[in-house]
């Protein structure tokens, strides 16, 4: 069951990124919060099968739980309501008390049992084996209330694993080896302990005060993916088709698809018209203005974003009429928006860019690094690694750089995971290291993650805005 727990962990994420809601999010952590109550209230009354399915079917939930965190820390990262707020606080306070006051004392016991008496769920052990023993050396931090770690305890866990799986062939089965029923409750120890300290992450990040340039970034993300969006698609088709209709069926003059953009503050909620009507074309002071009116209801946000997203098409549908010679562009590209906070993107001029940005590149990595600076300043349309080393590799673009500077989708796949949930600037090397150790990423060392970053910010100084 160990490594069916690692299959979960690795293969789900996908799958839990299209279909993440908060809904769902919200039901599966209160779920486990009782779920783990019922553990803790119960923990004398098992019986050894009983036990046994109860953490595993607890820590798979866990499992799931860390992968759902992370998206909901990538979705909080773009999020300019800071609507989360609340829930992170509360989620935090109550896995604090949790951990702190009924699982810590709870698994001290266990280990404590292990060491003198040789029990762990009452039962007595038929022998101590050479593997427990250790096992247990590992956990001094633990058995002895002393302070420890959250990512020294993760990297003794995952070794503890390794030493079960020299000796001991994983199951899914009931009867498995007291030796592994224990190392699943420290993996769902550690796994409680990560989902705490998310919340108190998502919680601090709440609490910090964005910079024009990164409020701009977040809200033009936002009004981007709004416009990919299936509802945003339609929405935007349907009024644009209902322009034309009302039109006679035929495309509007440059007169008409003004007046078009002036009436647009009709389907602005009140709340927000006053920051509509006052940067209306600046993404930048707007989003600014937004946060420093305290946000919005929630409910008001759509029609918002809504109005923003037909301004800024309209006023391009504008733009491509009285300066057609502007939109002609004959370079190939399948990966990068065709315009940027309301204003084409100049590709021969990005193409320029990203040529000053690759001189950095000195072994394919680097080409990562490069990937995300050009997501975090929005132009990334297509996330697919593929479509972007096969664009960058183009004739029409990078094609002609010597074969060691030559990469694939593969070269960016290997940092799927924490570095692309999060806009590089949100890297932080504690959050890295602890999300390394509870998935197993081995191959990542633990200084990766100042490196990437460092590679990052020299490419960051090379960028010019397009």
């Amino acid at each position: 069951m160990t490594m069916e727990i690692k299959r979960t962990m690795s293969d789900d994420y996908e799958d839990i990124a299209s279909v993440f809601s908060y809904e769902m999010f919200d039901r599966q952590m209160n779920s486990f919060i009782s779920m783990w109550n019922m553990l803790t209230d119960a923990w004398d009354d098992y019986g050894t099968q009983e036990l046994t399915f109860d953490i595993l079917s607890l820590s798979l939930k866990a499992a799931r739980l860390c992968l759902m965190a992370d998206e909901d820390m990538a979705r909080q990262n773009q999020d300019l309501k800071r609507s989360r707020r609340l829930k992170n606080m509360e989620y935090a306070a109550t896995l604090e008390k949790m951990v702190t006051e009924r699982i810590t004392p709870l698994v001290q016991d266990a280990i404590r049992r292990v060491r003198s008496e040789g029990q762990f769920e009452g039962h007595k052990w038929k022998r101590t084996t050479t593997t427990i023993l250790s096992m247990l050396p590992k956990l001094d931090g633990i058995a002895n209330n002393e302070e420890y770690k959250f990512t020294s305890f993760s990297s003794e866990v995952a070794m503890m694993e390794g030493l079960l799986n020299k000796k001991y062939k994983p199951t899914k089965y009931p009867g498995m080896p007291s030796e592994e029923r224990l190392w699943n409750l420290l993996l769902l120890f550690m796994r409680t302990t990560y989902l705490m300290m998310h919340f108190y992450r998502a919680e601090n990040l709440c609490g910090v005060s964005l910079s024009n340039e990164e409020a701009g970034l977040i809200f033009e993300a936002s009004i981007q993916q709004y416009i990919d969006s299936p509802k945003g698609r339609e929405d935007i088709d349907l009024y644009f088709a209902t322009l034309k209709y009302d039109n006679d069926g035929c495309e509007l003059t440059v007169s008409q698809l003004k007046e078009a953009r002036r009436k647009l503050r009709e389907a602005v909620p009140q709340s927000l018209q006053l920051v509509f009507l006052s940067h209306a074309g600046n993404l930048e002071a707007m989003a600014q203005d937004f946060i420093a009116k305290g946000g919005c209801k929630e409910e008001d946000y759509d029609p918002f974003v809504s109005a923003v997203a037909k301004w800024f098409i309209i006023d391009q549908q504008i733009r491509s009429i009285e300066h057609p010679e502007v939109c002609v562009t004959a370079i190939y590209n399948q990966v990068f928006h065709k315009t940027v906070n309301g204003r084409l993107v100049d590709m021969e001029r990005l193409r320029h860019c990203i040529g000053e940005m690759a001189k950095a590149i000195t072994k394919k990595s680097h080409w990562f690094c490069l990937w995300c600076v050009l997501r975090h300043h929005n132009l990334i349309a297509d996330i697919s690694h593929e479509h972007f080393a096969q664009q960058m590799m183009h004739p029409e673009w990078f094609g002609h750089l010597p074969a060691d500077k030559h990469f694939s989708g593969d070269t960016l796949r290997e940092y799927s995971g924490y570095f692309t949930l999060y806009d590089y600037a949100a890297w932080d090397n504690s959050a890295f290291l602890d999300y390394r150790n509870l998935n197993g990423k081995k191959k990542w060392s633990e200084k990766l993650c100042d490196k990437l970053l460092r590679k990052c910010l020299e490419m960051e100084d090379l960028y010019v805005k397009v």
